[in-house]
C-alpha cells in the first residue's frame, strides 16, 4: 500500500462517525486476525484528537459481537487501554504448538489448560512491562521471540510487524499476507466514502 492511500484511508476514517469509525479502525488494525491467518492482535486506545478510549468503553460489546472477534484488556493506565483481539480457536491452535507451549512453560505459564489461565498471566506479567511472551500470543515465530530476547539489541535480518531473526522468506510473505487483509479495509473505507461524496 501505498503511503497517499494510506494517508487517503486515515482522512476518510476522520469523516465517519464516532461508532463507524471505531469499528472500521479495529477492523482495519485486526484485519489479519478476523481472516485467521494471526491468533491475536493487539491495540491500544487513548483519547487524543478523538476520544478513542471513551469510544471503545461505549461501544466495545457490540463492535467485538459484530466482528465475531473476543477482547482481553490488558492493561488499563494513565487513560490508555491495551486490548488483545483474539478468536478462541485461533489462539488455542497457536497456544498448543509444542514449540510454543515449551517456551511459555519456560516463562512460567504451566500446561495451559484454558486460553483464560494465560490471558490472566500475560495481563499480570503486563503490570510491570510489556512482556516478551506477547510475541507468542501474537503469532511470532518463537524462534524470533527467543532471539529477540537473547540478541541485546543486535541488529534482525527484517522489520515490519515483529524483528525477524531466522526464515526471513516466510515472515515476508506472512508480512504480506496481513498488508492485503489491511488493504481489503482501506478499500471498503474508500468505497465508503466515494458512494457518499
Amino acid at each position: 500500500m501505498s503511503k497517499a492511500y494510506v494517508r487517503d484511508f486515515f482522512r476518510a476514517l476522520d469523516q465517519l462517525e464516532d461508532r463507524e469509525l471505531l469499528y472500521y479502525k479495529i477492523r482495519y488494525d485486526i484485519a489479519p486476525t478476523l481472516a485467521g491467518i494471526k491468533p491475536s492482535s493487539l491495540m491500544t486506545f487513548f483519547n487524543h484528537k478523538r476520544e478513542m478510549l471513551t469510544l471503545w468503553d461505549c461501544y466495545k460489546e457490540e463492535i467485538c459481537e459484530k466482528l465475531q472477534v473476543r477482547y482481553y484488556e490488558l492493561r488499563r493506565k494513565d487513560e490508555r487501554c491495551i486490548v488483545l483481539f483474539y478468536r478462541d480457536e485461533s489462539l488455542t491452535d497457536c497456544l498448543m504448538i509444542w514449540k510454543n507451549k515449551a517456551f511459555l512453560k519456560e516463562q512460567g505459564y504451566g500446561d495451559l489448560q484454558q486460553i483464560e489461565d494465560g490471558l490472566c498471566l500475560l495481563k499480570k506479567r503486563f503490570e510491570e512491562k510489556c512482556p516478551h511472551e506477547l510475541g507468542i500470543f501474537l503469532g511470532y515465530p518463537v524462534e524470533d521471540v527467543t532471539a529477540f530476547i537473547e540478541s541485546n539489541g543486535a541488529p534482525c535480518l527484517a522489520c515490519k510487524y515483529w524483528k525477524v531473526y531466522q526464515d526471513v522468506e516466510n515472515a515476508l510473505k506472512t508480512f504480506e499476507a496481513y498488508d492485503i487483509e489491511r488493504e481489503k479495509v482501506v478499500e471498503a473505507v474508500l468505497s465508503l466514502q466515494r458512494k457518499s461524496a
